[in-house]
């Protein structure tokens, strides 16, 4: 990756890195990557970068894999790293995983209206449709309301 005369990396280069693995799936590549930003480099993680781990892992299904990387980051979780679990637990049919994601999105942010649509997905894919229609009730019971749909128009000369 570097070489001897070249500038040393910071952490928005290694975010790049890292984001570059995941888009390519490359799992190996990143996690050496992310131990020699720590171990060569001295460049401490923050969220963006545990972010690119988790969405890394969860696309490839190693999906318990990113949760215990969210349970062992030495700093707090945010919603968003979350969420990107909770996308990678609908998309490969790890509800029990997903429920224990829940819990963490609904004590950060309650009126995130994705967070309800992801689970109600989750558990439409998984043939689970009391749990389904339990999480629009819950939506609405909340009153959590999807936003509206962006408009946007060009204006021609």
């Amino acid at each position: 990756m570097l070489q001897e005369n070249a500038e040393k990396p910071n952490d928005v280069t290694f975010l790049g890195v890292l984001s570059a693995c995941s888009h390519g799936g490359l799992i190996g590549e990143s996690r050496r990557y992310f131990d020699i930003m720590t171990r060569d480099y001295n460049i401490q993680p923050t969220i963006k970068h545990y972010g690119c781990m988790v969405d890394l892992l969860g696309r490839a299904g190693l999906v318990e894999d990113s949760y215990n990387l969210i349970y062992n980051m030495p700093i707090e979780c945010n919603a968003i790293v979350w969420r990107t679990l909770l996308a990678a637990c609908r998309l490969h049919g790890k509800v029990e995983l997903g429920d224990k994601v829940r819990k963490h999105l609904l004590e950060l942010e309650p009126y995130h209206s994705s967070d309800y649509v992801l689970l109600a997905n989750m558990y439409a894919s998984a043939g689970q449709w009391n749990e389904m229609s339990k999480e629009r009730r819950s939506m609405q019971e909340r009153k959590v309301k999807k936003p509206e749909p962006g408009n946007s128009f060009i204006d021609s000369l």
